[in-house]
Formats: structure tokens, C-alpha cells, sequence
């Protein structure tokens, strides 16, 4: 029975590790995707400031 509850612990403890071990690779990714994002649109914003790309205005009243 003692060896039953050890194997169990194991699983327990290996499938605890992996899911732990996944959150922290989608964390990871994540943080790279939003540096991206942020990279994009800084590179947008400043074509606009720059007047590469033109935006006109915009009065909905």
C-alpha cells in the first residue's frame, strides 16, 4: 500500500512540474508577444509622426 500511495505521489509530483513548467513557457511567450506588439505599433506611430503614412481627421460631430 506504502508503494501505491509513492507512485501516485510521483505522478502527482511529475504532472505538477509539467503543468508548472507550461504556465511558465506561455508566460514567456506572451511577454515576447506583447514586446512585439508594442514594438509594431511604436514603428506605426512614428511613420504616422514622421508623415509617411497619412491619417486624415476624423470629426464624427
Amino acid at each position: 500500500m506504502a508503494k501505491q500511495v509513492t507512485d501516485t505521489d510521483g505522478a502527482l509530483r511529475a504532472f505538477a512540474l509539467r503543468l508548472l513548467d507550461s504556465v511558465y513557457n506561455v508566460s514567456v511567450y506572451s511577454v515576447i508577444g506583447y514586446s512585439a506588439l508594442l514594438g509594431v505599433l511604436a514603428v506605426i506611430g512614428l511613420a504616422i509622426f514622421m508623415k509617411i503614412i497619412y491619417v486624415p481627421e476624423f470629426h464624427p460631430w
